[in-house]
C-alpha cells in the first residue's frame, strides 16, 4: 500500500514534521513496516515569486480601490 500526502508548501516545517512524526508514531503502535519519502516540487510555482512592486502600476487614481469597477466597466461610482 501506498500513502501520499500533498501537504503545502507555505506550512512551516515544524509544522510539517509534526504531522509527520505523529504518523509515524500510529504506524510504530500498529507495528507496521513504513518508509517516508519527502520530495519537494519540481519546479517552484511563479506565483510564489512574484514580485508586486515590480509589476504594480501607479494610475495617480486615488479612489481606484473604492471605484474600481466604475473605471474598468464603467458602472455608476460609489459616494
Amino acid at each position: 500500500m501506498q500513502l501520499t500526502i500533498d501537504l503545502p508548501n507555505i506550512w512551516p516545517n515544524e509544522k510539517t514534521a509534526l504531522l509527520i512524526e505523529k504518523i509515524e508514531q500510529i504506524f510504530i503502535k500498529e507495528n507496521v513496516s513504513f518508509e517516508i519519502k519527502t520530495a519537494l516540487p519540481a519546479e517552484p510555482d511563479s506565483w510564489d515569486k512574484l514580485n508586486i512592486e515590480e509589476i504594480s502600476v501607479d494610475t495617480g487614481i486615488t479612489d481606484f480601490a473604492k471605484n474600481h469597477d466604475y473605471y474598468l466597466y464603467g458602472t455608476p461610482k460609489k459616494s
